[in-house]
């Protein structure tokens, strides 16, 4: 990952020096429209204007400030934006929202550029150019076609599941923005969004969704810098995404990243792995709960909770983030910096990589096993929208003991993580440990050692069971 991230900025450079050479943080008189070479940024912010809008000149700050607030209304924008960088840089509203001659003079909503255009990343990267060449690379720049989809025609399962939430940028800033809750919205916007992220924002998370661009709001960086974040880049309370917790929690959680890298309530208690067999109850993006060791079957030991790693300044930020890096990739010598090399964070991470793909092998081995034996089928001690999705019938989920229910929950909370150990190599451990003990108490032989691999190998194949997972997760929720 290292090295694809060094050969992608060295292909950025000549782009890169381009942005910054005709991008001037705003002023007066609106982007740059061309530039020698073609099309740039700037040429694609004029492309987000209305026909309306395209024929409008600038009238400055104060003439929005008149129908907007006020200069001096504290809980408007125009009083926020005075206290931010992007009002000492001379970035103002027409910077963003483009020209405001003929919105003012006729009142003309489709004269201005707002939402869903104003959610662009291109909108910043007027003068975030170079971070827009980062962000591309990221996965935030994509989106899950069914998280999104599904909200156009049902706003049921936007209200009840909140997949836009997490999959749509446009739909978390309509919401930071208008200072509403999903409640709140009638089910022609909320559907209307999600069409609109399909049309116009297809991304999963934008500029806007970490960012306020109207105010300083306290939250700081690492490095301890006002990045006008909309949450804290660190949190150890845990209460909003533990065992049990409902939709309406989760996608508030006070954390920039773990406000989607959660668990999406997973629960681990007996009465919810029993009254719930059709599906990992852990969504695949329980990244924060494995860092902080939330949400696995723990039994009745010691149990080894977290690491360093869960309290290092910055949390996530901290390794996926280094010199503010926005592609979110992890290069072990600044990632990882101090508290490793280059070369021993490698290392440390290629072998717990190996050691849990190794013990992951093992246990799904026993499962398989004590399976076959039950029912005469490898498969059924699997989750029941797991079997239907092969064309089998599950068996009645009563004839499977808790034991095994347990054993599968931590088997897939550590696979849906992601990270195979990278994040919290003991909470990983000892999840397996206990899924283990479960079988032991059926009775089950432990499995012979497997077949030597790669940890490529591995990975891929556990990448596997992932992807069915979560294809059989699709299935069960639209049906």
């Amino acid at each position: 990952m290292k090295s694809r991230w060094l050969i992608s900025l060295v292909a950025c450079i000549p782009m890169a020096a381009a942005l910054l050479a005709i991008q001037s943080c705003g002023g007066v008189g609106g982007p740059a429209t061309t530039v020698a070479g073609g099309n740039t940024v700037t040429a694609d912010f004029l492309a987000l204007l209305s026909p309306d809008q395209k024929s409008a000149t600038y009238i400055g700050d104060k003439e929005c400030a008149k129908c907007h607030g006020g200069e001096t209304d504290p809980t408007k924008h125009y009083a926020q934006w005075q206290q931010t960088m992007h009002a000492t840089k001379g970035v103002g509203c027409e910077s963003c929202h483009g020209p405001g001659s003929v919105h003012k003079a006729n009142n003309n909503a489709t004269a201005i550029l707002s939402l869903p255009g104003s959610g662009s990343p291109v909108v910043c990267a007027q003068c975030h150019g170079p971070i827009l060449d980062q962000y591309n690379f990221s996965a935030h720049k994509e989106y899950i076609d069914h998280a999104v989809s599904s909200g156009v025609t049902s706003a049921a399962t936007t209200r009840s599941s909140r997949c836009l939430a997490c999959h749509s940028g446009l739909f978390r800033e309509t919401i930071y923005d208008a200072g509403k809750d999903v409640a709140d919205f009638t089910d022609d916007q909320l559907m209307q969004i999600a069409k609109d992220t399909i049309a116009v924002a297809p991304h999963t998370a934008n500029c806007v969704t970490c960012h306020d661009p109207h105010s300083k709001t306290g939250n700081l960086t690492t490095l301890g810098e006002e990045a006008q974040l909309r949450h804290t880049v660190f949190n150890t309370d845990t209460s909003q995404i533990g065992p049990g917790t409902t939709a309406a929690q989760f996608t508030k959680f006070n954390h920039a990243c773990a406000q989607c890298h959660n668990g999406r309530g997973a629960n681990p208690s007996d009465a919810a792995l029993t009254a719930n067999p059709s599906r990992p109850n852990m969504h695949a993006s329980n990244q924060f709960n494995m860092l902080m060791g939330v949400a696995g079957v723990e039994g009745t030991g010691v149990v080894d909770r977290n690491t360093a790693h869960a309290t290092v300044p910055g949390q996530c930020s901290k390794c996926h983030m280094p010199d503010s890096r926005h592609s979110f990739t992890v290069s072990y010598d600044k990632s990882c910096a101090p508290c490793h090399t280059a070369a021993d964070a490698a290392a440390r991470a290629e072998s717990i990589k190996s050691t849990i793909l190794d013990e992951l092998t093992a246990l799904q081995a026993r499962l398989e096993s004590w399976a076959t034996t039950k029912f005469g089928y490898s498969l059924f001690w699997e989750y029941t929208s797991n079997i239907t999705a092969e064309g089998q019938t599950p068996p009645n989920q009563f004839a499977v003991p808790i034991e095994i229910k347990r054993a599968r929950h931590n088997y897939y909370f550590v696979i849906m993580s992601g990270d195979y150990g990278v994040h919290n190599a003991p909470y990983a451990k000892t999840l397996i440990r206990v899924a283990n003990q479960n079988l032991d108490a059926l009775g089950v032989p432990k499995a012979s050692p497997a077949k030597a691999a790669s940890t490529v190998e591995k990975l891929a194949a556990f990448k596997a069971v992932s992807d069915r997972a979560m294809k059989a997760d699709i299935h069960d929720e639209l049906r």
